[in-house]
This record gives structure tokens, C-alpha cells and sequence, in this order.
């Protein structure tokens, strides 16, 4: 009894500390919130635009702690946490922003530690300065929420505030960053994007927070008044210094290598320059280094090697960075990520370089002059997932050590100077890749028993043969554009799959295959790239293209196909591009292409097209080449062109998506030959930028419409070879990006107007055979064309034309006067001049030969060689052609 006696009085406070458990487990057993602050977050919602109804659970009749994205505490009830940032982060995330205002409600929830606002639109408006009032916040998110004008200094209030996050918002900036020092707790402070260069005192402010671990100041206007003078800033905490994409241009300061305690450290695109210190060394602790896009010059120090706890090591694109890769780096044990592309390396890379780096599994070494060398057997110590080495010489044969590597998903080795076939274990080997890249080498072999599983492959530029290989439904990208393979397309066309294809992208233009468009292309729904140019096809276009849905460019230029476009193309509703050109094609334009207001390229060029132009063509605001020469046309130029807005403004790169198709690593880029200048070029990099007109050789008739000349962000405009009337307007001085205009070859009178002479980028100039009068203008881009670009038209005159305009002629006959008595001095001396330069050299030579014996000898000796190489050349070449004449 008297044992049990404690025992009883221990049994309430078990009781009591087991329910104390069970409230702390279970959230919010106590199932209440506080009704004041119910009210406040009613209050704060109605002020909110919730386009998505993320807030639909938070009405009057439920209890607010069950409320989604509010947490309560679970003993008092009390909101302590409001979770409100975007959970969505895919590409619709917009549409579920939450956007309004802040209500001051807010302030009724005086336990509040955690707001986070995140990735939500609240349209520029000013961070609310009542959030300095709410005393007890721990944490505070506010990044890209869409916040604008200047970060309010009352912020500097929450003295208990551990992570602060305003970076990357709509133009917020700081006038003066005093209040930041006022955060002594502060252990992560994200600034991102948010303009600091008013502040030139940033460093000194940060520096005095002491619990500083984490700083992000990326792209925040940062320049050269970074404090360099500062001997010593008191980071003592920093682990993570992120200064990325600011505008620094002088040498990296040394205080940053006292910084001994950092883990990571991003220098990347700051105009940095001076060599790249061996202080880095000192840096013991650190995980991640990097120093890409900036202009470092010099060698990679040495040091770095010393840095044993590395993982990450960027110095790409530093075009200056030149020397020796140091084979210290092969001491980085820890080392996961190397990437020194796109600078000046030179010499070789051997095994020494990856002597201990057995967890290395991304090697980016492009666009440098440095070569591997590497024994045949050699055996790597790690096992890599992206192999990036384009255009650096790693052949002439292929690299025998990948066979080793079983985990790689990416391997880029475009322009590598590989001269080999396949061996017979790549393809095998490679099946597992995600991506390959083997473009712009000398690699040969046939396909044709090759089954492609990779989702990217590039193969253009070799010298593959044979039959088209076949691939997987897995296949996305398929480039092999520019080889040898031969046979017929619908093999690869017509072959069914068990699952459906996810090919995007086929280019197989610049080949030698034949035979007709087979009616299969139902078979792949979801292509949008199509490039089948410069084969030798023939046939129609297959109705079954008209199922292509997704088509955003179509290509089948200089081929052999004939026929009418068919209508079952105007099922392609994104079509953005269609080049039909150097084919047989007849029949008129069909008016559902002109109507196709996703259209930014027509090239229909060299066909046997017929008909008018249709006026509808105006409506395709978007069309920025416009290539309809060489065909059969007839009727007028539509007068209402300047609606094509993409022609009429300056040089927007919109719809670029029908251009370009990113993946990854690599993208995707359409090419056009267009002929700009007189003659043909490759428009592929600067096709986004080129604005074009060319309706030349048609039978197309009429006044040119002044309109025309109105399409200010023109840059060629060819109309030659046609049977055009009217005059050139007035308006043709304010199409400043003009640089070809041809209007040879038609019937164009009046005269030339004077204001051609501001077209200062105008590099080809043909105004030939037309009916144009008067003077030629004078400008000193007018007077650097040929007398050929005005050529053919009777009553043209003055420069560069032999004619002379009437005044010019009164001035050719007036008697010798004083102008012509200051001139003829200096013509006088002028011949004087001419004709002691001739006597002097002609004697300076023969002088030498006349006086020299030796050198008189090995002159004649050297015309004696000569003599008797051109006759053995000349009697070897009749030789030859006597032979294949009798042949």
C-alpha cells in the first residue's frame, strides 16, 4: 500500500503529459481556429483574384486550420503558417496565380511566423509596408510574386526573421539597404533580379549579419562600386554567395577569398576579368565553383587542384582563358561536373587528367583547341551521363573508351574530326542513349539494319549510305540531313509501329532518295518539323498530310513533285512555314494558304504557279519572306501589303517557334536558300531577323502599288522581270533597313526620287531597263553603284551613267574660266608625277639587271623555268585532249 501510494499520485500527470503527446501529434485535435482571425483571412481572400479557385475551401462554416494552404498551431488554434506560393511550376502555372491586393488583414494574425506569396501575379503592385508590423515572422517568400517599386525599409523591422526571398519580381529595386542590418537572425536573404545599384554600400550592409549563410544577388545591377577597396567583409557564416549576370568588369576583389567558410560560389557572366587568382586554392571548403561567361584570361591556376571537396567546376566561355589544361584537376576526387568548353585551351588531354576523378559524370570540353589523346585500351575510372565535346578534335577514329561507359544519356561529339565508320558495337551500345550528336564528321557505314531508340539524333553532315535506317516509337528528333542514303522514302514512311510515334523532327533532306510521298503519314500525328528538300522525289503531295495537325513547317523544296497543293493541308492550322520551291508544282496559290494567318514564311519559288496574287495574302500580319519569283502570275500586286505588320515595323522575332524547336542540349533550327543580292545564300542562325519580298519573273502587271513602299522594316524587295507601270514613290526614303532593291526589267517611268539616297544600308541597287527620267540623285550610297544599275534607260542622266544632264553639259562647254585655271596645275602635275614614277621604276629595275651580272643571270635563268614549264604543261594537256578525241 504504502508502495501504490506514489504511483497514484504519478497517474494525472501521465495522463495529462499523454494528452499533451497526442494534441502535438495529431493536427489541430483541438478542431478550432481562432474566429478573429477566421475573419481576417475571409477579409484577405475577398481581396485577393483567385482565378483558379485554389482558396475554395476557405468559407465561414468550416473551421480556418482545415482550410487549404493555412496551418494552425495545434495546442492554442492560432494561424502560424500561410502556404499561398504556386504549387504549380509546369507551364500552365500562370493560370493559377493568385493576384489583387494584400489586405492589412493580415495583421490580425499576431501569431504568424511563415507567409509565403510566391510565384503568384500581383501586376507590379508595392510590396505592402504593414508587413514590417507583423513582428513574429520567422520566414517570408515573396519571390517572383510580381511585386514592383522599392523594397520597403520598414522590413528592416522583423527582427526575428530568418529567410527573406524578393528576388525576382517586376522591377523592385532598393534606394538604401541600412534596415538590413537590423536582421540579426537573418540566415537566408534572396535578392535575385531586384535593382541594387543605387545602393553602393550593399556589401557593408549585408556583411553586418552576423547568421548570413545563404546570398543570392543575381542580376541585381551590380557594378564596380562593389566595395574592391573592402580588405575584409564579415561573412562569417556564408556557406552559399551567388553574384550571377552583373555588370562588375574589373579583377574578382580578395576579400571574396577570405570567405574561407563557403561551399558554394557563382561568379557566372560579370565581365570579370584579369587572370583567375591561385587564391581560389584557398578556398578548402568549397563544393561548387562557378566562373563561366566572364573574361578571365590566362591559364587555369593550378591551385584548384587543391580544392578536394569540388563536385561542380564551371569555367566555360571564357574565350581568353588559354594554356594548358592542368593535370591537377585530375586530383579532384569528388569531382562530378567539369565544364571548360568555349575557351582558348590548347594541348592534350590524357589519362593523367582523370587520374582519381571516379565520380565524374558530366565532361563538357567543346570549342576549345584542345585534342584528345588517349591510349586505345584505356579503361576511364568513372562512368559518365553527359559527354559533351563538339568541335574538338577527337578522332580521326572513334573513341574506343565510351564502349566502357554504361550510364551515358547524352553524348555530343559533333564536329570532333571523326574520319572512321561505326564500329559494329556502337549501335548496340548506343541504344540506351537518350540523345546523340555525331553531326559535321566524316563517319560512314550503312543503316539499314540499324532499329534508332534514341529520343534525339543527329547524324547530319557525314557520309552515311544505303537505306534509310529504321527507328523506334520513341524517336523524336531525327536529323540526317546531308549524307548518301539512296533507295526509295516509303520504307521509312509506311512502316507501322505497336505504339504511337513521338517523332517531332525529320530532316532528311540533302540525300539521294526517290519514288513518291507514300499516303502514310497518318502513321505520325504528332510531327512539326518536316524537311525532305534537295532529294530526287516525285509524284503529288499525299492527301495524308493533311493529318498532320501539329505541322508547324513543311519543307520539299527542289524536288520533282508536280501537281496541285492539296486542300487537305488547310487542316494544318499551325503552319507556320511552307517551302515548295524549285519543283513542278502548277495550278493557282490556293486561297487557304494566304488565309493560314499562322504563316510567317511562303516560299513557292521556280514552280509553274498561275493566276493572281490573292489580296488575302494581307491578312498574314505575320509573313516575313515572301518568295513567290519564277512562276507563271499574272494580274496586279495587291495594294493593301502594308498590313503585313511583320514587313511594316522593325525586326520583332515572334512565332519563333516555327524556326527553332528546342531540346535540350541542342535545338532544332529551320534554313531557307534565298536569293538576296543577286544571288543565293543559306539563311539559317539570322532567318528570325530577314524580311523579304520577291515577285520577280511573272507576268504580273500594273502600277507598283505605293503601299508597297511603306513596309519599313523591308530589307530585300525584287519585282524585276515583270511588265510594271507607274513610278517609285517618294516614300521609299523611310525603308531604312533596305538592302536589295531590284526593279530591273519593267516599265517604271518618271524619275528617281531623291529621298533613295537615305537608304545608307542599300548594298544592291538595279534599276535597268525601265522607262526612268531625269537626273540619277546624288548621295554618296547612290554614286558607288555601277553605271549597270541604270542602265537602259534612255532618258536617265548623270553619274555613273556617260550621259550628261543638260546643265552638265552648258558646264562641259562653257570656255576656260577661272574654275578650269585652278584645276589645270593640278592636272598638269598630276602627269608629271605619273610619268617620273614610270621612268624611275622602269630604270630602277633594269638599272639593277644592266649593272648586276649575277642577278642578270639568275633573271633570265628564272624566265628560261618558266618558259619551260608552261611548254611541258601545254604539250601534256594537248596530249590529253588528242586522246579523248580519238576515244
Amino acid at each position: 500500500m504504502r508502495n501504490s501510494r506514489p504511483m497514484i499520485l504519478m497517474f494525472p500527470l501521465i495522463c495529462f503529459l499523454s494528452s499533451i503527446i497526442l494534441i502535438l501529434c495529431e493536427p489541430n485535435t483541438m478542431g478550432v481556429c481562432n474566429e478573429k482571425e477566421k475573419h481576417a483571412l475571409l477579409i484577405f481572400k475577398q481581396a485577393l483574384s483567385d482565378p483558379a479557385n485554389r482558396l475554395s475551401s476557405w468559407f465561414m462554416d468550416e473551421d480556418c486550420c482545415r482550410w487549404e494552404a493555412v496551418r494552425c498551431n495545434n495546442v492554442t488554434g492560432r494561424v502560424v503558417e500561410l502556404q499561398l506560393g504556386n504549387p504549380y511550376v509546369d507551364s500552365n502555372y500562370t493560370n493559377f496565380m493568385l493576384g489583387g491586393e494584400i489586405s492589412p488583414a493580415l495583421l490580425e494574425l499576431e501569431f504568424l511566423s511563415y507567409l509565403d506569396l510566391s510565384l503568384n501575379g500581383f501586376g507590379g503592385r508595392p510590396i505592402p509596408s504593414f508587413l514590417g508590423s507583423m513582428g513574429r515572422l520567422r520566414y517570408l517568400d515573396l519571390s517572383s510574386a510580381g511585386f514592383g517599386g522599392v523594397v520597403p525599409h520598414q522590413l528592416g523591422n522583423l527582427s526575428t526573421l530568418h529567410h527573406l526571398d524578393l528576388g525576382y519580381n517586376s522591377g523592385l529595386y532598393v534606394e538604401n539597404l541600412d534596415w538590413i542590418s537590423h536582421l540579426s537572425f537573418l540566415k537566408y536573404l534572396g535578392l535575385g533580379r531586384v535593382d541594387l545599384h543605387r545602393e553602393v554600400h550593399w556589401l557593408e550592409s549585408m556583411s553586418m549579419i552576423p547568421s548570413l549563410s545563404e546570398l543570392i544577388l543575381s542580376g541585381c545591377k551590380l557594378d564596380r562600386n562593389m566595395a574592391s577597396s573592402l580588405d575584409y567583409a564579415n561573412f562569417t557564416s556564408l556557406t552559399v554567395l551567388y553574384l550571377p549576370e552583373n555588370h562588375f568588369d574589373q579583377e574578382v576583389p580578395n576579400w571574396l577569398f577570405n570567405l574561407t567558410t563557403l561551399v558554394a560560389l557563382d561568379l557566372f557572366n560579370n565581365q570579370f576579368k584579369g587572370q583567375i587568382s591561385e587564391s581560389f586554392g584557398q578556398l578548402k571548403d568549397l563544393e561548387s565553383l562557378g566562373l563561366y561567361w566572364n573574361s578571365f584570361h590566362g591559364p587555369i591556376p593550378t591551385s584548384i587542384g587543391n580544392l578536394s571537396s569540388l563536385r561542380y567546376l564551371f569555367i566555360g566561355e571564357n574565350p581568353l582563358i588559354n594554356g594548358t589544361l592542368p593535370t591537377s584537376l585530375g586530383l579532384l576526387s569528388n569531382l562530378e561536373d567539369l565544364r571548360v568548353g568555349g575557351t582558348s585551351l590548347t594541348g592534350n588531354i590524357s589519362e593523367v587528367h582523370f587520374t582519381t576523378l571516379s565520380k565524374l559524370k558530366v565532361l563538357a570540353i567543346y570549342e576549345t583547341s584542345l585534342s584528345f589523346h588517349l591510349n586505345s585500351n584505356w579503361t576511364p575510372p568513372f562512368q559518365l551521363e553527359h559527354l559533351v565535346a563538339n568541335s574538338r578534335k577527337m578522332g580521326p577514329k572513334f573513341p574506343a573508351w565510351l564502349k566502357t561507359q554504361k550510364s551515358l544519356s547524352h553524348l555530343l561529339l559533333s564536329s570532333s574530326g571523326i574520319v572512321d565508320t561505326t564500329p559494329n558495337w556502337f549501335w548496340k551500345w548506343a541504344s540506351s542513349i537518350q540523345q546523340i550528336h555525331l553531326s559535321d564528321n566524316q563517319i560512314s557505314g550503312e543503316l539499314s539494319q540499324v532499329v534508332l531508340n534514341n529520343t534525339i539524333i543527329n547524324l547530319s553532315s557525314n557520309r552515311f549510305s544505303g537505306q534509310l535506317p529504321l527507328q523506334s516509337s520513341n524517336v523524336v528528333v531525327l536529323n540526317i540531313a546531308n549524307n548518301s542514303f539512296s533507295e526509295q522514302i516509303s520504307p521509312l514512311i509506311c512502316r507501322k509501329m505497336n505504339e504511337r510515334s513521338k517523332l517531332e523532327v525529320l530532316d532528311i533532306s540533302n540525300n539521294a532518295l526517290s519514288g513518291e510521298l507514300s499516303e502514310c503519314w497518318m502513321h505520325w500525328p504528332s510531327l512539326t518539323h518536316i524537311n525532305l528538300g534537295s532529294n530526287n522525289l516525285s509524284g503529288e503531295i499525299p492527301n495524308s498530310m493533311g493529318s498532320l495537325v501539329a505541322l508547324k513547317a513543311l519543307s520539299l523544296h527542289n524536288n520533282s513533285l508536280y501537281g496541285d497543293i492539296p486542300s487537305s493541308l488547310q487542316n494544318c492550322k499551325v503552319l507556320g512555314l511552307i517551302n515548295l520551291s524549285d519543283n513542278k508544282f502548277s495550278g493557282i496559290i490556293p486561297r487557304w494558304i494566304v488565309e493560314r494567318t499562322s504563316l510567317i514564311i511562303i516560299h513557292l519559288r521556280s514552280n509553274k504557279f498561275m493566276g493572281d496574287i490573292p489580296p488575302q495574302i494581307c491578312q498574314l500580319s505575320f509573313l516575313r519572306v515572301l518568295d513567290l519569283a519564277n512562276n507563271s502570275l499574272s494580274g496586279t500586286i495587291p495594294k493593301c501589303l502594308n498590313n503585313i505588320s511583320a514587313m511594316a515595323g522593325g525586326r520583332s522575332r515572334g512565332h519563333n517557334d516555327v524556326l527553332i524547336a528546342y531540346y535540350d542540349y541542342e535545338s532544332y533550327m529551320e534554313s531557307l536558300i534565298l536569293n538576296i543580292k543577286g544571288r543565293d545564300s543559306k539563311y539559317k542562325k539570322i532567318l528570325p531577323y530577314v524580311r523579304m519580298i520577291d515577285l520577280s519573273s511573272n507576268n504580273l502587271s500594273g502600277s507598283i502599288p505605293f503601299e508597297i513602299f511603306s513596309l519599313l522594316g523591308l530589307q530585300s524587295l525584287n519585282l524585276s522581270h515583270n511588265h510594271l507601270t507607274g513610278m517609285i514613290s517618294i516614300e521609299i526614303g523611310g525603308m531604312e533597313y533596305l538592302e536589295s532593291l531590284d526593279l530591273s526589267r519593267n516599265n517604271i517611268s518618271g524619275e528617281i526620287p531623291q529621298t533613295i539616297a537615305n537608304l545608307t544600308f542599300l548594298g544592291v541597287l538595279n534599276l535597268s531597263y525601265n522607262n526612268l527620267s531625269g537626273r540619277i540623285p546624288s548621295g554618296t550610297q547612290i554614286q558607288t553603284f555601277s553605271l549597270l544599275s541604270f542602265f537602259g534607260n534612255a532618258e536617265l542622266c548623270g553619274a555613273p551613267l556617260p550621259k550628261n544632264c543638260l546643265g552638265d553639259e552648258e558646264d562641259t562647254q562653257r570656255p576656260t574660266g577661272e574654275g578650269e585655271n585652278k584645276e589645270y596645275p593640278e592636272i598638269v602635275w598630276f602627269y608629271i608625277g605619273m610619268g617620273s614614277g614610270f621612268f624611275v621604276g622602269l630604270w630602277g629595275v633594269c638599272g639593277c639587271l644592266f649593272f648586276n651580272k649575277a642577278w642578270r643571270h639568275t633573271y633570265y635563268q628564272y624566265l628560261d623555268d618558266i618558259k619551260d614549264l608552261a611548254y611541258v604543261a601545254i604539250a601534256i594537256k594537248l596530249k590529253w585532249l588528242h586522246q579523248k578525241l580519238g576515244k
